[in-house]
């Protein structure tokens, strides 16, 4: 369940209160909206007015729920709850916006709760207290990807990558999903004055990898990092280049590279990530 939350809000009873549309809770597969708080039920929604994999259907796919067909409860397709064993994981899931318009997202989860003989719709109770917090945030990492889009009037990739910080006890795959769902709300290519570009297909996941790097001013000292900068520019190359290094024709959407060339860390980012994926494109730096 995609559930959000507002900041300050840490029971299902202040899930309708607060000011600042920010967290989220992630269980299964279905999105109940809070009063206060819509940005994850207008991501969904327009998700879906678009063809594209809603957040529910992202969790359908991962866990073999049904949380998507509504008609189906409807029609009582789906076993109730307590016939089968619970196959429930909990994500909460923390969105800040900065002035800048750029967005940090991190999740965690919430401690695991007794099986309830409550109505299967009964809101969760039983929060962590900032002790248990703490030890949750003991698993935490920061998850790295890199991806590409297609520009379906071009036919050329665009590549990039986008980090968020994970909690390590939950499913990597998924939170890389989700990683590239919230990249997507917030996209820009630096050619096109409009980041919500139609042409632009839904990003690709290409690979991801877990670094410790919580704050991201340290990401430099982090050899996951190193590695998803080398396999940016790699994707980018195996494109066809940048703008900026085949000039016209273009043969992707990136105008400047990912690495530039006299990047005095260029040949440890291109190594890095040739050890951990192999060389997807030969080394384009100085």
């Amino acid at each position: 369940m995609l559930r959000p939350v507002p900041q300050g809000g840490t029971t299902a009873a202040g899930a309708g209160t607060g000011a600042a549309a920010g967290e989220a809770l992630v269980t299964g597969g279905a999105v109940v909206a809070a009063a206060g708080s819509v940005l994850l039920l207008c991501f969904t929604v327009k998700a879906g007015v678009a063809g594209e994999q809603t957040p529910i259907d992202i969790a359908d796919t991962f866990y073999g729920t049904h949380f998507g067909d509504v008609s189906g409860w409807v029609q009582g397709r789906y076993p109730p709850k307590g016939t089968e064993p619970p196959a429930t994981i909990e994500m909460e899931i923390l969105i800040r916006e900065a002035p800048d318009g750029t967005e940090e997202v991190t999740t965690s989860a919430p401690l695991a709760q007794p099986e309830s003989v409550s109505p299967p719709h009964a809101p969760p109770s039983g929060w962590p207290d900032a002790e248990s917090d703490g030890e949750s945030k003991k698993k935490r990492g920061r998850l790295y990807v890199t991806y590409r889009k297609l520009n379906k009037r071009t036919r050329l990739y665009y590549s990039g990558r986008t980090s968020m910080v994970v909690d390590l006890g939950l499913p990597l795959d998924l939170q890389a999903q989700l990683a590239l769902r919230y990249r997507d709300r917030n996209h820009h290519v630096d050619e096109n004055e409009d980041p919500k570009d139609a042409s632009f297909a839904q990003a690709q996941l290409d690979v991801f990898d877990i670094g410790a790097a919580i704050d991201y001013n340290l990401r430099y000292d982090d050899p996951a990092y190193w590695r998803i900068r080398g396999r940016e520019q790699q994707l980018m190359d195996s494109h066809g280049g940048a703008q900026s290094d085949t000039g016209k024709p273009h043969r992707t959407e990136n105008v400047v590279r990912a690495v530039a060339k006299d990047n005095p860390r260029g040949r440890r980012f291109h190594d890095a990530a040739t050890i951990r994926w192999g060389e997807l494109h030969r080394y384009t730096g100085y």
